[in-house]
């Protein structure tokens, strides 16, 4: 209890009223319901409960008009402001107030800029801009709008909403810019920032299955001293060619010689815990936004220009489009930094976070504000953030994090949406079942992923089935790859796409399995190695299958930044909010293991040549596991296949066969051939 008496509206015409028991036990025979013109509507107590320290009333209310403001007076003549709570959550105010135009926000007309604001709760709303407030006129579904006939390009704005007679700040959720760290909305012209973004020098896609996806981190790419890169931890840091570290090539020239698809870039919105006017401060991955559809200002280099946050980020854009790599962008949409301060509370409270229907906070996120995409407009704004992410900056993809938050037809909805701009355009995301508090069967999980036709899969059973337990819990436990033969047999199916899984069904699809053992999660598959006490002699060549098993596994490859060269963070489980020294990409190791690095790009090219490996459909294919010799031999199709040796040195003969693919990479050997311990060679019927 905040109060003696609080009063709330929970339902159509229904107010709960809560009383503290030291206030006359509690106790009132009967209440009134005040508008603020000191009207009185008629109000009938239903329901009384006694419940600790207070005792609550559900008070039925005939009249009562959502968007104005109201008091409860009980029989002694205390009086409550009623606040708009679990009403908002009802089918019915959906139906009411879904709004589904297309102009909400700040938007340039031909003499001014245009503000709307969805607010059905709130009684007024003031538009604060150049130190100036302004009314805003209620529309129709709960919308405030104001025309503003004048420049006011980089103005800074907020909303001031009046809700149950109480006051709350917000920045626009529609913003596209904002003042640092995350401070006031500020207006922008886009139509004035011309970049061209180069989508159409981008290579065909064809099918899914064709991707080779790359994990990066913005800052990480260019943070390292060495690394010949002079906007660190910078959008531009991903633009600059020629860089070289002792003669070898880093940043965007490294990019494109690796032969990958894809730059899944981790979040690259404006998120809560990095200073953007103190950048290197501290560290973060960025999974805790504030601003949506606003970028990350500490990846800009001047964050205090307004139009630079957009500039330099379609800048980057556009450079990795020139080079032919797509850009797909990590995405957040399950939960925020911090729910009490978020615009989405201020403005429509209760709202745009899931609760159940006694007000418990959903945390399935473990960040205690699980995003309600079943609500009507949190579910359009979703889909409004990723249009304008796609038209604003050509966005060629979305993976979402922790998508089992988020329900099936949110996560549908948004792929049709993304088909609709883009067909070559990726949707995947992270299937886990959290425990959010949405029943199973609406979750947009790997379980359901036969409700969800045009979205992939992160493949966890891969990863844990071929590298071992990833948990900090689990981290001397070895998978296929590191030593633990005792689930062989399930490399056939892990490498031909996932489709059965202790003999269920899996995936529908292999273009559904994003096929990964590494990725900003967990260890580092070196530092896994180092952690189960992996002899020495046996770390290159490991990483070296490892990498293989992803690259020629039917599905869509993904591989962590640095994991071609054996990327280490120093043994670390977590290191979302360790230093730059734990997380950059280290120029100097990549020179190093210049062996793995030019086997993956053998790897990735071989996998490119032959399209057995690209299928998008599952086949009936022969494989099996020589269990005596300890090898795995898989059949993608008539003329392509795979062979594993997890035991020693075996000499095997061919016939009508040659070897296109072997540990040192490209290759061509027919006749009979002497294949190493934890050697993956391609064979081609010849």
């Amino acid at each position: 209890m905040k109060k003696t008496f609080e009063a709330y509206f929970d339902d159509l015409h229904i107010v709960t009223a809560v009383l503290d028991r030291h206030y006359y036990d509690g106790v009132s025979k009967h209440f009134k319901v005040i508008d603020e013109n000191n009207k009185y509507l008629e109000a009938v107590i239903q329901e009384e409960q006694l419940l600790d320290d207070v005792r609550i009333y559900k008070i039925y209310v005939e009249d009562m008009v959502i968007g104005e403001n109201y008091y409860l007076v009980d029989e002694h003549f205390l009086r409550a402001s009623i606040h708009y709570r679990y009403i908002v959550r009802s089918d019915a105010f959906d139906q009411m107030f879904y709004y589904n135009g297309d102009d909400l926000g700040c938007k340039k007309t031909a003499d001014g800029y245009q503000f709307k604001l969805w607010a059905p709760t709130a009684s007024r709303v003031l538009l604060n801009i150049k130190n100036d407030t302004h009314e805003m006129i209620k529309k129709e579904k709960g919308v405030f709008e104001i025309r503003l006939n004048e420049d006011l390009d980089k103005a800074t704005y907020q909303y001031l909403i009046n809700t149950g007679g109480q006051w709350l700040e917000a920045q626009d959720p529609y913003a596209v810019s904002s003042a640092p760290n995350h401070g006031q909305s500020i207006v922008v012209d886009l139509n004035t920032i011309q970049v061209e973004l180069n989508k159409d020098k981008l290579p065909p896609l064809s099918q899914k299955t064709d991707s080779i996806i790359y994990e990066l981190h913005v800052r990480d790419f260019s943070v390292q001293p060495e690394s010949g890169i002079e906007n660190k931890g910078k959008f531009l840091g991903l633009t600059e060619e020629h860089t070289q570290l002792n003669g070898q090539i880093t940043g965007l020239d490294y990019l494109m010689s690796l032969g990958v698809t894809h730059i899944q870039l981790l979040p690259i919105y404006d998120f809560g815990s990095v200073d953007e006017l103190n950048q290197f401060s501290a560290y973060n991955w960025g999974y805790d936004p504030v601003q949506y559809n606003v970028p990350e200002g500490s990846y800009v280099t001047d964050v205090n220009n307004p139009y630079l946050r957009i500039s330099e980020l379609k800048t980057m854009v556009a450079k990795l489009h020139e080079k032919g790599l797509r850009v797909i962008m990590d995405v957040v949409y399950n939960h925020m930094f911090d729910r009490f301060t978020s615009s989405f509370e201020n403005i429509v409270p209760y709202y745009y976070f899931r609760q159940d229907p006694n007000g418990k906070i959903s945390n399935g996120s473990f960040c205690g504000n699980d995003f309600d995409s079943t609500r009507k407009m949190g579910r359009k704004y979703i889909i409004d953030s990723i249009k304008h992410w796609m038209h604003t900056y050509g966005i060629d993809g979305f993976r979402f994090d922790l998508m089992g938050i988020l329900d099936i037809d949110t996560m549908n909805q948004i792929a049709e949406t993304v088909k609709a701009i883009d067909e070559t355009a990726m949707v995947y995301g992270e299937g886990w079942n959290m425990p959010t508090l949405l029943s199973d069967d609406i979750k947009a999980t790997m379980m359901n992923q036969h409700q969800l036709p045009y979205i992939g899969h992160f493949n966890d059973w891969f990863r844990d089935a071929l590298k071992g337990g990833s948990m900090e819990d689990q981290e001397k436990v070895k998978g296929i790859a590191l030593g633990d033969l005792k689930n062989l047999s399930q490399i056939t199916d892990l490498m031909l796409g996932s489709n059965k899984k202790e003999k269920e069904e899996f995936f529908d699809a292999p273009w559904k399995s994003v096929n990964y053992v590494e990725c900003h999660d967990n260890q580092t598959v070196y530092d896994k190695m180092v952690s189960c006490e992996i002899p020495v002699e046996e770390l290159v060549p490991r990483q070296k299958l490892l990498l293989a098993m992803v690259i020629f596994s039917k599905g869509i490859p993904f591989i962590h930044a640095g994991q071609e060269f054996c990327r280490t963070k120093k043994g670390a489980h977590n290191s979302y909010m360790l230093s730059d020294d734990i997380n950059q990409i280290d120029w100097h190791r990549k020179n190093s293991y210049e062996e793995v690095v030019q086997f993956t790009r053998d790897a990735i090219e071989t996998r490119k040549t032959f399209d057995g490996f690209r299928k998008m459909n599952y086949e009936e294919n022969k494989s099996k596991i020589k269990k005596f010799k300890k090898i795995a031999v898989i059949q993608y199709d008539q003329d392509l296949e795979v062979m594993i040796n997890f035991g020693k040195a075996t000499e095997i003969k061919l016939k009508k066969q040659e070897i296109v693919f072997n540990k040192e990479g490209k290759t061509s050997i027919t006749d009979k051939y002497n294949l190493q311990p934890l050697e993956l060679i391609v064979l081609k019927r010849a």
